[in-house]
């Protein structure tokens, strides 16, 4: 099957006047497979053009929604069926700023980390229409369309490495953006990646400003290595470099996130090691507890270490939250839904899904002038980086950024209203 979502407006257009159909119909059709409408729908399209698209195997929903679990929380998370049979998993998380849908970009992953249930198995990449396929089914669960979406923010934290996906996640994130499609703003996405420094660079530079969140979890190479097998590879000083190349060229402040794991990397003296280790990147830090994944047999800490921690970062001059835990009742976890799922357990939060009630909430007005915000800025600033990067190799560029990032360390630390009012961000919670 060709799954349509695969294809932009101006793709859609060629197909159906392939089949000899008008022009005006590949507007139609795009905006009936973004608003999650499948062959059994009713639809502008007429019963022809629809027949003529199966007959030459086209595929208008290619991700369904094969479970759902809700939360305690209120939180939803998704089992999505594939055309393959394969499943991939996302959740939904209600904010008073809006929704926020996470999104998976693999079957399972490569990169096997020791908290994480996702690197058990790998299976294959996803391709941008899949990745879309997850927003699309999502906003139609929840009563969104594409003129009005009620998910307003992206976080590609699901099951896989979005970097390890490279060209699909690309697609998909110009896909997502387009204005004549989601047109969601780049400051509403967060891609998360255990580090891959060339693919970051690579990222930078293609002007796609969303949010960068790196998932470190250890303040050097020897802890890293124990519970990330991808740091054999790629060292944190690459990582670090690459993350100031990213700052540099998109003026996005680095989100660095830190799972604390009982025994390995929650000590107060390794705070302070990881504190020195980012004095030099605009950053903030996440501290996210543990999710248990019984086949890992890792331990979280408890809420006051975790303060601990946190409170020795501030200290330092380095900014931190804790992360706020949504949908840990609902196996959390990446891949946990979807191990059990396979394995045949069965989970007592499943609920259908015309049992789940939700409030319309107010359009988030600001997401469309964001969007065009963003394309104005970077329009704008398409010479300046030109002529930046003309000027400057890659190597002296990284030793600007780290010179600048330097002083703004030291006006940081010399500020003393943070530290004295370091109790504030105790309480202050964060989810992605």
């Amino acid at each position: 099957m060709i799954n349509l979502l695969d294809y932009t407006l101006e793709e859609l257009n060629n197909i159906v006047v392939s089949l000899g159909e008008p022009k005006f119909r590949g507007k139609q059709l795009h905006n009936a497979i973004l608003n999650g409408k499948g062959y059994n729908d009713n639809t502008v399209l007429p019963k022809s053009m629809l027949a003529k698209l199966q007959e030459n195997g086209y595929q208008m929903q290619a991700v369904k929604i094969y479970k759902t679990f809700k939360s305690k929380d209120k939180t939803i998370k998704f089992l999505f069926k594939l055309n393959d049979d394969n499943l991939i998993e996302g959740v939904l998380m209600n904010h008073n700023y809006g929704r926020t849908l996470c999104v998976s970009t693999q079957v399972g992953c490569k990169m096997n980390c020791a908290f994480c249930a996702s690197g058990l198995k790998f299976v294959r990449n996803l391709s941008a229409g899949e990745i879309l396929g997850q927003i699309v089914a999502a906003n139609a669960f929840v009563g969104g369309t594409v003129s009005e979406r009620e998910i307003t923010n992206i976080v590609l934290m699901g099951s896989g490495e979005p970097l390890d996906n490279f060209d699909n996640v690309v697609k998909f994130l110009r896909y997502v953006t387009a204005e004549d499609g989601f047109n969601f703003s780049v400051r509403n996405i967060t891609l998360s990646t255990c580090g891959i420094p060339s693919k970051i660079e690579k990222l930078a530079d293609l002007g796609l400003s969303i949010n960068l969140a790196i998932s470190l979890h250890a303040p050097n190479d020897a802890v890293r290595r124990t519970i990330m097998p991808v740091a054999k590879s790629f060292p944190i000083k690459s990582i670090i470099e690459a993350a100031n190349h990213y700052y540099m060229m998109t003026n996005r402040k680095i989100y660095i996130e830190y799972t604390l794991i009982d025994g390995v990397n929650s000590d107060i003296s390794q705070a302070r090691e990881l504190a020195d280790l980012l004095r030099d990147l605009n950053c903030r830090v996440n501290l996210i507890t543990l999710n248990d994944v019984k086949e890992r047999g890792l331990k979280g800490v408890n809420a006051s270490k975790t303060n601990s921690f946190m409170r020795e970062l501030l200290k330092c001059g380095i900014t931190a939250t804790i992360r706020r835990s949504l949908g840990d009742d609902v196996d959390g976890a990446c891949g946990q839904l979807r191990n059990k799922e396979l394995s045949g357990e069965k989970s007592s939060f499943e609920v259908k899904a015309d049992s789940i009630k939700f409030d319309k909430k107010p359009r988030n007005k600001a997401s469309n002038t964001d969007s065009r915000n963003d394309r104005k800025h970077s329009s704008d600033n398409s010479k300046f980086k030109a002529d930046k990067k003309s000027s400057f190799d890659k190597k002296s560029s990284r030793e600007n950024s780290r010179s600048t990032r330097k002083l703004d360390a030291t006006k940081k630390q010399s500020r003393p209203s943070k530290k004295a009012s370091s109790s504030k961000y105790i309480s202050k919670k964060q989810y992605r």
